[in-house]
């Protein structure tokens, strides 16, 4: 039987790489064919978290390099946020992905944004993040709806795998922050 052309092309190690990710791309694009309306609002409210980060990046970027405020502090800033749009792309990426890890990650995204918001305006006056310091108002005003989408039920259960029940709010809140949605065990087939 005559192997597929796809599968010469993984054993070549750099294009292996570039096929898979291929796939991996291929997968996203069919796993949005049946996803639920409200998480598209939510893509754009997540959309809307990443413009949020570059117009702060740009403007911290700006701050740092003219010594407005305190260096080290605006620095530190900086990285938080860069690493907050990293997770926040990821977040957007992996939405469609039916895995619960992703719902657990637009909701710490979302609750991550706000945080920092209080950190920044509270840091505001000693920082460059003085300049571009967010109104926690209206940081709440974007979180909110976010968190309200994924709260929904058939939002929640597009993350249930097959073949388990839906666990309750409560399960999923505590999901967001440290225990586990579904323990390993009950994974385990009984015969």
């Amino acid at each position: 039987m005559p192997e597929e052309p796809a599968d010469v092309l993984r054993r070549i190690p750099l294009v292996g790489r570039a096929v898979a990710g291929a796939e991996r791309i291929g997968r996203q694009i069919e796993g949005h064919e049946h996803l639920p309306v409200p998480l598209y609002i939510a893509e754009l409210f997540l959309f809307l978290i990443i413009a949020v980060y570059f117009i702060q990046l740009t403007v911290l970027g700006m701050g740092i390099t003219s010594d407005y405020g305190d260096v080290v502090i605006s620095v530190m800033t900086y990285m938080i946020d860069v690493v907050m749009i990293i997770a926040t792309v990821d977040a957007v990426l992996g939405i469609s992905s039916k895995k619960p890890s992703s719902w657990r990650k637009v909701m710490r995204g979302a609750l991550l944004l706000f945080v920092f918001s209080i950190v920044g305006a509270l840091l505001g006056s000693v920082s460059a993040t003085g300049l571009v310091a967010l109104s926690p108002l209206f940081v709440t005003v974007v979180c909110i709806p976010i968190a309200a989408i994924m709260m929904l039920r058939p939002v929640r259960e597009y993350y249930v795998p097959p073949m388990l029940d839906m666990p309750s709010i409560g399960r999923w809140i505590s999901y967001i922050l440290f225990t586990q949605l579904f323990p390993a065990r009950k994974y385990e087939i009984d015969y």
